[in-house]
């Protein structure tokens, strides 16, 4: 995992972070903080594992789950898609780590895919859908205070009960 700990040590990263706490300060929903990119990032992996993936290391699941939502801060002050965000400022974050150009597009694409905008599995790659599903079951919104508020509830995994 030592290229997944370089991602976490770049300065860029922390600031992209930074850049979602302040992004959501107000925001009465799901915020995308540290924890809820681990969370993401192991349940990829575990996914994997059960989909018998081989393919796909721990360490790009990882990479993938951690760098999926830093572009939340951007879809914020600009609109457009945080996926697409996401995967811009995940390309210099991989190459920096030393992950290989096949790799990284791997990474890309998945986090590029993992959003419900790009809801259509055609063409999607098992690490694409691991991270889709990930990111649904990393939230237990049949605890959050806001749920009656929220509009992505009932298509929750976790709106009424813990599922995997």
């Amino acid at each position: 995992m030592d290229r997944v700990n370089k991602i976490l040590a770049n300065p860029k990263f922390s600031d992209y972070l930074q850049s979602n706490s302040k992004a959501e300060e107000s925001r009465i929903f799901c915020s995308h903080h540290f924890e809820h990119l681990v969370s993401t990032a192991r349940l990829t992996w575990i996914l994997l594992l059960e989909e018998d993936s081989p393919y796909i290391s721990r360490e790009i699941a990882y990479a993938a789950g951690l760098l999926h939502d830093l572009g939340r801060w951007r879809e914020y002050r600009e609109g457009g898609d945080h996926a697409l965000y996401s995967a811009e400022i995940a390309a210099p974050l991989l190459q920096k780590a030393g992950f290989s150009n096949t790799e990284s597009k791997l990474i890309i694409k998945a986090i590029k895919q993992h959003g419900d905008s790009a809801n259509n599995n055609r063409h999607k790659s098992p690490l694409s859908i691991a991270l889709n599903r990930a990111d649904k079951y990393s939230r237990f919104c049949f605890q959050c205070s806001t749920r009656e508020q929220c509009k992505k509830f009932d298509k929750q995994p976790h709106a009424y009960r813990l599922e995997y």
